[in-house]
């Protein structure tokens, strides 16, 4: 039988339970986690959001162990993590409405871009896509191939593929149906501060070179107070919500008894339709729920408020089974995550190579298998093109010197005038090969093509030199006001 654990996030730190039982398995002290996704569970490692300042904490999972293994500082301030392809990559969303994505064996930055107006809220995952919500009330579906390449393409190349736009407050949660988003069949669900949680059909289709993808609404959701976490079960027949009135549980399907279209029915299935009722309540649960999670074959719900009360249900009776008590719980809880246990906490040993480096000669041995160390190297703070180099304090500094420099390089086209440097030497380069165009004729073409070739080579190099000056006096200013 698989063990499942709860992971709990506390002001306190992370603590993970045995999910049937009740029973400590691990603790990540030393980090407060807030908000809903402060913390990400990948493999046998847990990376934690220090709520403080912008710095990540990673554990181990592992008995008895409680202290971080890594401390890395992030890019900027980050206000939710979440772990990618089984813990191979962990994506995070900033303050200003940045997404970042590494790949955690290396630390190197694969991706970073802008997703959101506001700070981005939630984040969720299938094979191949990443989708953010933010404090802008809008839901963003991104292909990873694109954030992969996106150092070689540009940070304009980086666009979602389809948008939802029909909340009107803060995006709270996103869950995603394991069919997954490209295959066409699978389902999107996301709640909102605004009372609701909307499912969504999500098709996508090639159009050119790019893929393009269609949201179709087909039910909304609506529920006496803001939803502050969703969980479905993996049949897509139940949605459990917890919300500031207590925790609810709406069935999807509905028996139409009669007619030829007797049988299961599927509620919703058009845009406008909008159900208000049929939500079924727990009655011994609290008033004001802060997160849910099912478990695997969802027969048991576990529930937490924000007070560090955490009970698991029996979904078929509404029962509470038992209340998890700890003192650490009583900091308040503010996310859960319901996973397999990995092999250091008695999970199947046929997860004993993701995430984890065996010991020397561990290999071949029977016996139980133990991690010597999490494969988890410090994250980059700034993307370096195929992986080059280290970034360092200096380079970190310049970057928050600089702002949203790199992000507006059309502004250094605009400044190319003959009154700044190299604007003169760049204007005249041009006029002169302006000259040089041919109208017609192949070989006039293709000397035509070439001028046109050493114009924006002359123009990039003038743009270039610009970026550079601007970063060397950047740096020079910073340098003096630390001196200072």
């Amino acid at each position: 039988m698989f063990v499942e654990t709860v992971s709990v996030g506390t002001k306190s730190g992370v603590q993970v339970y045995d999910l049937r039982r009740g029973t400590k398995l691990a603790q990540c002290l030393g980090v407060g986690v807030d908000g809903r996704q402060g913390f990400a569970v990948g493999g046998a490692w847990v990376a934690a959001v220090n709520e403080k300042k912008p710095v990540c904490h990673v554990y181990a999972l592992s008995r008895g162990d409680t202290g971080a293994k890594l401390v890395f500082p992030f890019p900027e301030e980050v206000t939710c993590v979440h772990a990618l392809d089984g813990g191979r990559y962990l994506a995070a969303g900033s303050k200003s409405g940045r997404i970042f994505v590494w790949a955690v064996a290396s630390g190197r930055m694969v991706g970073s871009w802008d997703g959101h107006y506001g700070q981005v809220t939630a984040l969720a995952s299938c094979p191949g896509t990443l989708v953010s919500g933010g404090e802008d009330a809008a839901v963003h579906v991104w292909l990873l191939s694109q954030a992969v390449d996106q150092l070689a393409a540009g940070d304009a190349a980086v666009a979602p593929i389809a948008t939802v736009a029909e909340h009107t407050m803060p995006i709270t949660a996103i869950h995603i149906s394991q069919a997954g988003l490209l295959a066409g069949r699978g389902r999107l669900y996301t709640a909102s501060r605004d009372h609701t949680c909307k499912q969504w059909q999500l098709r996508v289709a090639r159009e050119g070179e790019r893929l393009v993808g269609r949201a179709q609404l087909l039910a909304t959701l609506l529920y006496p107070a803001a939803v502050s976490d969703i969980a479905i079960d993996s049949n897509e027949t139940r949605a459990f919500a917890a919300t500031a009135a207590g925790l609810f549980q709406t069935n999807l399907y509905a028996y139409a008894a009669g007619g030829a279209g007797s049988g299961l029915a599927a509620l919703g299935g058009t845009g406008d339709s909008v159900l208000s009722e049929g939500h079924v309540r727990y009655p011994a649960a609290e008033a004001r729920i802060a997160a849910v999670g099912l478990s695997l074959d969802g027969t048991l719900l576990v529930s937490a408020t924000g007070e560090g009360v955490v009970r698991v249900w029996d979904t078929a009776s509404r029962q509470c089974l038992r209340t998890i008590s700890d003192k650490q719980l009583g900091s308040g809880v503010t996310q859960l995550a319901v996973r397999l246990a990995p092999p250091p906490l008695g999970g199947p040993r046929a997860l004993a190579g993701a995430g984890l480096r065996r010991a020397d000669g561990a290999s071949g041995r029977a016996g139980p298998q133990k991690a010597a160390s999490v494969s988890f190297a410090p994250l980059q703070r700034l993307a370096r093109e195929n992986g080059a180099g280290e970034t360092t304090a200096f380079e970190a500094a310049v970057k928050v010197t600089l702002g949203g420099a790199r992000e507006d390089m059309a502004r250094f086209d605009a400044a190319l005038s003959s009154s700044e440097p190299y604007g003169e030497t760049a204007r005249g380069a041009m006029h002169l090969l302006g000259g040089l165009r041919a109208a017609d004729g192949s070989a006039k073409r293709q000397v035509a093509s070439l001028c046109q070739q050493l114009e924006r080579l002359q123009r990039h190099n003038a743009r270039t030199r610009l970026l550079n000056d601007e970063l060397y006096q950047g740096a020079v200013t910073e340098w003096l006001s630390r001196r200072r």
